[in-house]
């Protein structure tokens, strides 16, 4: 359970840094609504921040637009607030919201604080330590290993692989993602690769965009089947979003308040496709793959381009995304909630929980996994 709860706070920790690095910059949530709320204003500042995070998430997430599943979520409350009357500390309460949205399922949407972010980075570092990684550099003896880079790539010309380590779907400014994919692709060619490994097992998330700049050059684009987005436009998504407004007041106006906006497909017809790579793709997903990551595996796989090997995903092919973040007024308690559902391509395989690799590989032992990887798909030169 402390595993699992170190894990979410490091991909929540993740997505909110590709929001805004600063925290001050999250939307406060406003209690002006209860200023004249006797039992409101009788709350401690714990119950105060618990009602205001319950009313966060009934109007804002995807999953409780529906009234039957919004009434469920409130049925919660008045438990809540009791257990918020002996909470002492900002960890506790967070600890309490966390667990208040139970079968919820979704990571992205969850809260915080800076010490238990700070307890859970240091919890990671020691994991590493203890498991001998105090190197992060790119090595050919451990080349399975987490390296410190954003993304790099190694070429092994005796056994023509290409080994991308793809860490976040961000943009390193000292190394262009696609300046740097048109180098490795490029240098690929002169040495006739024929065999493309990204491994995307320490991936936690990001910019989707930067998923998109390498599956293009590994599928036509005009035959790619893509994620369909739903909105909840809710009054705190336009907070982020002014533009926005208006389309929520038609949308309402248009007798479709208990229901997700289907948000348009994004068509470029001046979209220019790159060389396509003609070799075997083989993607590395691991316990922490999630996100924009995993949107890239849903993607080959719903598209049928590659081979997934690793471990069982801990995303779910359709999900929750595109998070708000957000702080509590009354503590320094802060979060992010999702305000989109992503169905994905293959929508006959909507409701499948988690992904599963194509080839199960104990990623654990570095060695072994890359011994397979070599043996299975190298190709001697």
């Amino acid at each position: 359970m402390k595993e699992k709860l170190l894990s979410a706070l490091m991909v929540l920790l993740t997505g909110l840094t590709a929001v805004a690095q600063d925290i001050s910059q999250f939307k406060v949530l406003s209690d002006s609504a209860y200023q004249t709320n006797t039992m409101y204003q009788s709350c401690n500042k714990y119950q105060k921040d618990a009602i205001l995070f319950m009313d966060l998430v009934a109007e804002t997430h995807p999953y409780y637009i529906r009234s039957e599943r919004c009434e469920e979520w409130y049925a919660n409350k008045e438990t809540l607030l009791e257990k918020c009357k002996s909470i002492e500390t900002d960890e506790a309460l967070a600890d309490a919201l966390n667990e208040a949205l139970g079968k919820l399922k979704d990571k992205h949407t969850c809260v915080t604080t800076a010490k238990q972010v700070k307890e859970a980075t240091l919890a990671e570092r020691k994991k590493l330590t203890e498991a001998g990684i105090t190197s992060f550099a790119p090595d050919r003896e451990h080349i399975m290993r987490p390296h410190a880079t954003v993304y790099d790539y190694q070429i092994f010309p005796d056994i023509s692989i290409c080994y991308l380590q793809f860490n976040k779907c961000a943009n390193d400014p000292a190394n262009p993602f696609s300046s740097f994919l048109d180098r490795m692709f490029a240098e690929m060619k002169e040495a006739c690769i024929k065999t493309l490994v990204v491994d995307v097992q320490y991936n936690s998330g990001g910019n989707d965009y930067y998923c998109s700049l390498l599956m293009e050059h590994l599928y036509p684009f005009d035959n790619l089947k893509t994620f369909t987005a739903y909105t909840r436009l809710s009054n705190f998504m336009t907070e982020y979003f002014p533009n926005a407004v208006e389309l929520k007041k038609n949308w309402e106006q248009g007798g479709h308040k208990d229901e997700l906006y289907q948000e348009p497909a994004n068509n470029n017809s001046n979209y220019q496709q790159p060389k396509l790579y003609e070799g075997q793709v083989v993607f590395v997903m691991g316990q922490r793959t999630f996100s924009s990551a995993g949107n890239l595996l849903t993607y080959a796989r719903d598209n049928h381009f590659g081979t997934i090997i690793g471990t069982t995903s801990t995303f779910g092919p359709s999900h929750y995304g595109h998070i708000l973040p957000f702080r509590l007024p009354n503590t320094e308690v802060y979060g992010s909630i999702s305000c989109q559902l992503f169905v994905r391509p293959d929508e006959s395989k909507t409701d499948e929980p988690y992904m599963q690799p194509d080839i199960k590989v104990n990623l654990e032992d570095w060695d072994a996994s890359w011994s397979l990887i070599t043996e299975k798909y190298g190709v001697k030169q």
